[in-house]
């Protein structure tokens, strides 16, 4: 009893009484399954006894191929969009786990058994998944093939690993539309980039503006306070020397220049005002009473005689005390009264003509 084992899946041979006495079961990758006369299979674990051979003698036996074997197919699967579709790069191993049943059902191939049923899942799972999402899909259809599947015929599937890819036109697309979303990706990270360092730069640019606007306040204040006081001391000063004029007193006056030469100008020009603003009034008094005729020029010339001295005291160096300020120069006084003298006997003689 010989197998060819180029032949199919089952084989039978018709086996004598007499051969029986030499069977041996198979261990080489097949299993023997014996059948009688009325046509019962029975699988062959052990030499049959001398009663079995004599009272229900095997007519034959049947030789299963029961070696696990590999092959390969490839399949076109649908996508969920309906437009695309996958290929499947499928491995698979597979053995006859029931020798009974495949001398019933006589496979030819175990292809025959399998294809059709990994074609029919593999579309079933492959429309659940997008064209994009083959990766996801791939590695969900082998978890669904991780454990030996029992097939008709007898045949079992022990294993299944299936390569999952977009053909290659719509490869092509995805590979572009990738590279499209990476740049894009890319630009949008480098614009997050530069919008974070022109916030950092903004803050900075708002704390420097800030720091400056502070420095430029403080600065303004400092030179306002400054001139404040220098003009509240100015006026101190020049309020203490119109005082000082205005009452005669010399004595600290002239302490007081000892000390602050700089002010010597200014307290002769204040002096000067002082005076003139007293001589301008007696002018205007007299000039006015010479208008309305109330004075003549007799009254006139006793005003003079009676404001001359007065005037002469003050011009004096002798009314200055010790003190190192004079009047040097009586000459813009001078003048005013004598164009004052010459007003009053202008008005008198035409006080003359009239009567």
């Amino acid at each position: 009893m010989t197998i060819d084992r180029n032949r199919q899946i089952v084989q039978y041979a018709a086996v004598h009484r007499s051969a029986w006495r030499t069977f041996r079961p198979p261990a080489d990758g097949h299993a023997a399954v014996s059948v009688d006369r009325a046509g019962r299979l029975t699988l062959l674990t052990r030499q049959p006894s001398a009663g079995e051979i004599f009272f229900r003698p095997p007519t034959g036996v049947y030789w299963v191929d029961i070696a696990v074997h590999h092959n390969s197919c490839r399949f076109d699967l649908p996508t969920a969009e309906g437009v695309f579709t996958f290929t499947a790069e499928v491995d698979v191993a597979w053995r006859v786990t029931e020798p009974e049943q495949a001398v019933k059902d006589r496979p030819v191939s175990g292809e025959q058994v399998y294809r059709p049923y990994l074609e029919r899942q593999l579309r079933r799972l492959s429309r659940e998944y997008a064209v994009e999402h083959f990766a996801i899909a791939e590695r969900e259809i082998n978890d669904h093939f991780d454990k030996p599947i029992n097939l008709d015929c007898g045949i079992s599937l022990m294993s299944c690993s299936v390569k999952l890819s977009p053909e290659a036109s719509t490869h092509a697309y995805l590979q572009e539309a990738t590279f499209d979303h990476r740049k894009a990706q890319r630009r949008e990270a480098e614009h997050g980039a530069r919008m974070h360092a022109a916030q950092l730069q903004t803050s900075e640019n708002e704390s420097q503006h800030g720091l400056q606007m502070q420095t430029s306040h403080q600065r303004y204040e400092l030179t306002k306070f400054t001139q404040q006081r220098s003009l509240e001391l100015e006026q101190q000063r020049m309020s203490f020397y119109a005082d000082a004029i205005e009452r005669g007193d010399l004595g600290p006056l002239a302490y007081r220049l000892a000390s602050n030469r700089s002010d010597v100008n200014e307290v002769i020009e204040l002096m000067m005002q002082q005076k003139q603003v007293g001589f301008d009034a007696a002018h205007s008094i007299v000039k006015a009473l010479l208008n309305q005729n109330l004075v003549d020029k007799r009254d006139a010339q006793e005003i003079l005689a009676h404001v001359s001295p007065k005037i002469a005291d003050l011009v004096s160096p002798a009314s200055a005390g010790a003190g190192p300020v004079s009047v040097s120069k009586p000459d813009p006084v001078v003048p005013p009264m004598a164009a004052l003298v010459q007003d009053a006997e202008a008005l008198d003689r035409s006080d003359d003509d009239d009567d």
